[in-house]
This record gives structure tokens, sequence and C-alpha cells, in this order.
């Protein structure tokens, strides 16, 4: 299944290409483009850890190869099969009313599409192809999250309990601070190959590889790039753009330059 994602310009590679045609001498980049990456890299990095994880609504790899709790929560859930292990499993209108008290709302729409992969009337992966869309406020702001997911997962092991995941994911954060007039954004497009997930290190991506494109804005400013992304394993990635390498931790959302 292919997604209608939008493209992301690396404008940023561009003017590098430029520069590096009309001179000769090395070009170390400058403080005010350092000062950028190292505030998109937080932001990116914070995006990756949350939307793998379904914070932003979407499919979370703690699901192992079962469906999204997130999902199943809805009362429009239409299973095309006796046993959702095997076969579709549809709901092509989600609709979800979310309230805590007064203080946080939410609406969550969209479409999910499952197919499971049985063997022996086992489940051992499936392949999703999702579209949610959630706004909501809360005290002093207000935010709208779109997560689009086609994935590809396999288990690995007889218990479902090692897998792996192939596919793209879109991961679009908005948020509007109405007591300051400010907001922040964050637009990522991520592209997974032969990520390897142990659910029982409490789902530590151990390898694989990504590429992602990312567009955004926080107060420090905006940004437009495109990179690479190479997990480590003991919840640890390598992210790489510009020529700039930053290692990430999955789990505090520590970023360090590398």
């Amino acid at each position: 299944m292919k997604l209608n994602l939008p493209k992301v310009l690396p404008a940023i590679l561009a003017i590098s290409l430029f520069y590096a045609a009309c001179k000769k001498v090395e070009n170390k980049p400058s403080s005010t483009t350092t000062k950028s990456a190292d505030e998109a890299s937080s932001a990116i990095a914070k995006n990756l850890a949350q939307s793998l994880t379904g914070a932003f609504g979407g499919a979370s790899i703690k699901d192992g190869v079962n469906p999204s709790t997130t999902f199943s929560a809805s009362t429009k859930l239409k299973i095309q099969s006796q046993d959702y292990h095997c076969g579709f499993y549809v709901d092509t209108s989600l609709n979800l009313l979310f309230n805590q008290g007064d203080t946080l709302k939410a609406h969550k729409t969209g479409g999910v599409r499952y197919f499971f992969i049985c063997n022996d009337k086992k489940t051992i992966g499936y392949d999703l192809l999702d579209s949610v869309k959630t706004v909501g406020s809360g005290p002093g702001y207000a935010f709208t999250y779109a997560i689009v997911q086609d994935y590809h997962v396999r288990g690995l092991n007889t218990n479902n309990s090692n897998f792996s995941l192939n596919g793209k994911m879109k991961a679009f954060t908005d948020n509007q601070y109405t007591k300051y007039g400010t907001g922040s954004s964050v637009h990522n497009l991520y592209t997974f190959t032969n990520l390897y997930v142990h659910g029982d290190d409490n789902f530590d991506i151990t390898s694989g590889d990504a590429t992602f494109e990312s567009t955004g804005k926080t107060t420090g400013g905006g940004w437009d790039y495109s990179g690479t992304l190479h997990f480590l394993g003991n919840h640890k990635v390598q992210m790489t753009f510009l020529n700039h390498e930053y290692l990430v931790d999955m789990i505090t959302g520590e970023v360090k330059p590398n």
C-alpha cells in the first residue's frame, strides 16, 4: 500500500550544495545553524518516540502483533471474520470523544484497516493502514495531531515477543498556547526499514534504520531538514542530518550531540 504523503523539500541541502559549488574551502556550520539544528533534533526525537508508542492516537509498537487498544475502544469497529486474529479488522469511521473533567477535551476521527497474518490459526503479524486526526484543548492551549501509518509487522519468535516493523508514518503535531499567543509545530514523515523490536525488554528497538523529513517551528525558530535514523539498541538512536549527529534516548527523550 502506498500513502499519499506530502513531500518536504530539503531546502537546507540545496543551499549547502550551492555553497559547495561556489567555494573550495571547507565551510563549518555557523553557531546559528548549530543552534537551530540542536532545537530541531530535540523536537524530532520527541515526535519519533511519542508517535512510535501511540501518543498521537495511532498504533503503538507496544501493541506487539495485536490491534491497538486505542482503536478497540471504538464501538464502531467492524470485524470481518469470526476472530480478528485472522483476516480483516476494519473501522472506516473512527469517531471517539474524550473528556477529562473540564480540563482536557479531545475528538478523534479517522479510519483504520488491519489485515492479520496467521499461521496454524495463530497471529504472526499484521498489515495496517490508518489515518487518525485528534483535535483537542486543555488549560491554556489547543492541539491538533494527525497520524498516518502504513505498517507491516511480523513476529520473529513463537510468542511474538520479538517482531519486525517496516513501513511509513506521518506524524504531525500542532500546538497553540492561547494564553501567550504562541505556538509550535512538528511535521515529520518517516520510512522504517527492518526495525527489530524486543517486547520483553520494554520494546527496545535493537536494530534497523529510517529516513525522515521534518519541518517545524518552535519559539527558537523554524527548520526544514531531512536525515537518517539508525537504531542501536538499549533504547538509543543515532540521528543524522546536515553534518550533525545526535544520540537520542528513546525513554527519557534526552538528545546529545554525538
